[in-house]
């Protein structure tokens, strides 16, 4: 086994542990399906979250790579970064 290997399995159990919670979850079945980009404000408003909730959910699935946030004037906006899913969980996103 290599350490290349051994540092994907590091990355995938952290991955695992973001979508470990149903809210991650929920925002990664509303940036898929929605297949376009969403501010925080659009975010909080769908999935019913407050802003404090919102921005911790969103802060752990941008720490593992799972969502693209940039920032345009002083709103920030969301998308979804499907790379890590596919190279990691294949099938997932289709399964939302």
């Amino acid at each position: 086994m290599t350490i290349e290997l051994l540092q994907k399995d590091q990355e995938r159990a952290k991955i695992f542990k973001a979508l470990s919670e149903v809210k991650r979850i929920e925002i990664i079945r509303y940036l898929y399906q929605s297949k376009s980009v969403h501010s925080c404000g659009d975010i909080e408003t769908s999935l019913n979250m407050s802003k404090s909730n919102r921005s911790y959910h969103l802060k752990i699935l941008q720490e593992v790579n799972l969502i693209n946030v940039e920032r345009q004037g002083q709103f920030k906006i969301i998308s979804i970064n499907e790379q890590p899913f596919h190279e990691f969980l294949p099938g997932f996103l289709e399964s939302l």
